[in-house]
């Protein structure tokens, strides 16, 4: 992967799925709550279909007329065992060569506010971000463009926004993205991309953190 990008001025991340590895954490909460309202587990297939959606619709579409009950029960169960979570392999040497580099970073996702900001202070991550923006801080979330920009106004970032990547690995992460405006960087999890490739046209395609920091490191 040889370097054919300027280096940005501004790195934000994706969380679950991009610096936290939580899919079997997340589908083993889904599960619980489901049982607890007397619905089957979500099987692996299932969830892959769900992992990255919307918050809101994300209920809707799991739970149907039970979302708000299963919503308070998520919320308890992820508070009480999200420290469960663990990085993505690669993770921590990707945020300290970023870091390194003099680049600024940020997180913008999917989950609730408090979550994600409690996550990343449990895996002492805080230091690496000038903002954090999780579902419910912006007006919408992704994959509108509203909570990217929020992010960018609230660490002080006004570079040029062809410089500043947003790096995800989800559709909803590309839209947003492209609804903001800045160049995607998409983590590809599966041989098939589903056209997403193709429809976002990322400016960088990776498979994992690893790939992702030896390209930096090759920029100028």
């Amino acid at each position: 992967m040889g370097p054919t990008l300027k280096q940005p001025k501004a790195v934000f991340f994706d969380w679950d799925g991009t610096l936290a590895d939580s899919f079997v954490f997340l589908r083993g909460a889904h599960s619980h709550v489901r049982n607890a309202i007397g619905l089957p587990d979500l099987t692996q297939e299932q969830f892959d279909g769900y992992f990255g959606m919307p918050r809101e619709l994300l209920y809707k579409e799991i739970y149907g007329d039970e979302g708000e009950k299963a919503k308070a029960l998520f919320e308890a169960y992820v508070m009480a065992n999200h420290k469960q979570l663990e990085p993505m392999p690669g993770a921590v040497e990707l945020l300290k060569a970023i870091t390194n580099m003099n680049i600024l970073m940020g997180a913008v996702s999917n989950k609730k506010g408090d979550f994600i900001r409690e996550e990343i202070k449990h895996f002492g991550w805080q230091e690496h971000f000038v903002s954090i923006v999780g579902a419910g801080d912006a007006e919408n979330d992704k994959p509108a463009a509203d909570p990217l920009l929020l992010a960018l106004k609230k660490g002080g970032i006004d570079h040029d926004l062809a410089d500043i990547w947003y790096v995800g690995d989800t559709e909803t992460d590309l839209k947003c993205a492209q609804e903001a405006g800045c160049p995607s960087v998409f983590l590809q999890h599966k041989d098939d991309d589903g056209g997403l490739i193709e429809t976002y046209n990322p400016v960088l395609t990776i498979r994992n953190c690893h790939e992702l920091r030896e390209f930096l490191l090759q920029t100028t």
